[in-house]
Parts: C-alpha cells; sequence; structure tokens
C-alpha cells in the first residue's frame, strides 16, 4: 500500500492518506514522537533492543508495563508485563522469533476502566466513536472479542482525537484512546483503520464521510 502511495504521489495524485502518514502511523514508535511532538497526551514509551534496556525503562517506568512491537494490529504480540521475571521471560521469547521481533517498545501502562474508545477522524472532525469492552482481557480490540458500544463525543475528546490524526499527517483515521485519571491518552493512530464495526453500532456511515472528503480535497 505505501509503495503504492508513494508511486502515485509521484504522477502528481493525491493519495488519501498520503504515504508519509501511512508510514508514520503504522510504525507505532514514529506515531509516539510525533505525537509528544504536537503535545498530544501519550504514554511514555522507549525503544529498547535487548534485555537489558527494557530492564532500565521498566525500572524507570515501574510495573506493569506494556511490551509491543512497533508494527501490527489487533492487540498481536501486545502484553503486559507485571515483573521482572514476566520480562526477561518474554523478551527471551521475542529473540528467539524473527529479526522484526527483536525491536519494540516498552510503554507506560495506563489503567484503563475494561475498555477503551475508537475516534474515527474523518478530516477535521470526529464523525463517530465506540467503545471497546472486555471484561476479560485488558486488551480491547473487537477482534480479539471486545464489545462494543457507542460514544457520545465530547468536546475534550474531538480535540485530542483531531490533534492526533493531524500530528501524523492523516486525512482520515482510528485513534485510539484511553480514559485515565489524566484525562483523554491517545494510544495509536490507525492509517488503515476499519470501520464497519463503527458503522454499525454507531449508525454512523464512515464511507460517505470519507467520500465527501475526497471530493471535497479534489476541489482544491
Amino acid at each position: 500500500m505505501v509503495p503504492a502511495a508513494y508511486s502515485y504521489e509521484a504522477n502528481g495524485g493525491l493519495s488519501i492518506n498520503s504515504a508519509q502518514s501511512l508510514v508514520l502511523s503504522h510504525d507505532k514508535y514514529l506515531t509516539y514522537l510525533k505525537l509528544r511532538e504536537a503535545g498530544v497526551p501519550t504514554p511514555r514509551s522507549f525503544l529498547v533492543f535487548g534485555l537489558e534496556a527494557a530492564r532500565a525503562v521498566a525500572e524507570r517506568l515501574t510495573y506493569p508495563v506494556i511490551v509491543k512491537p512497533t508494527d501490527g494490529s489487533w492487540g498481536r504480540f501486545v502484553s503486559l508485563v507485571k515483573s521482572p521475571e514476566d520480562l526477561e521471560i518474554l523478551i527471551a521469547h521475542r529473540q528467539a522469533m524473527e529479526s522484526d521481533m527483536h525491536i519494540y517498545l516498552v510503554q507506560e501502562y495506563i489503567n484503563k476502566p475494561g475498555r477503551d474508545i475508537r475516534v474515527t477522524v474523518v478530516g477535521d472532525r470526529a464523525v463517530a466513536a465506540i467503545y471497546r469492552i472486555s471484561p476479560d482481557d485488558w486488551r480491547t480490540n473487537t477482534a480479539r472479542g471486545g464489545r462494543a458500544e457507542p460514544v457520545k463525543i465530547d468536546p475534550e475528546l474531538e480535540e485530542v482525537a483531531v490533534k492526533a490524526s493531524k500530528a501524523v499527517g492523516t486525512h482520515y483515521s482510528g485513534v485510539d484512546v484511553a480514559e485515565s485519571d489524566r484525562g483523554y491518552v491517545v494510544i495509536e493512530v490507525n492509517g488503515v483503520p476499519e470501520f464497519k464495526n463503527v458503522q454499525r453500532v454507531t449508525g454512523v456511515n464512515v464511507a460517505a464521510e470519507i467520500a465527501k472528503l475526497i471530493i471535497e480535497l479534489a476541489k482544491r
């Protein structure tokens, strides 16, 4: 997808989303850097390459911590690590996997209330949002069995989500937001979001909203 977007843009086309925004949103660490640069609240995250670095970061953040690859979706290979012993076992397992699993993020754990929020941003608006609720798993992805319920979007939630989307340069995105004791915190920005579930739960025609945005951008 990214090479195709770059090729299209090189020949004068307008990609929605742009190739650069896809690169940024695909890489969780690059996303983190852009969010931090834009002043968007997001968990502290560190890029690490081995056990000693992971230990040092985990001690700095204090347990529990999240360990995740720099890319991926649906909560795959995302782990909640509660102790130094668990961290050592996890890193040994990752080191035995393919080389792209040898680089990972150690991230501050946000104690969310058994749910998070997926906000669908199109242009300058948050057009729809759902709670993703999981009573049995700290990961709330609907692909892992999380239940979806509609969210009434308040001004603060919209502001945070739109700011996050703009930070990585996406025209439309799925912004994952956690509710914390310090307010809304952006976990990730997805530049190729699935929205079938969002449409089903909220009744918002996300595809139509994206189509309207494309027409508007094409006229500029």
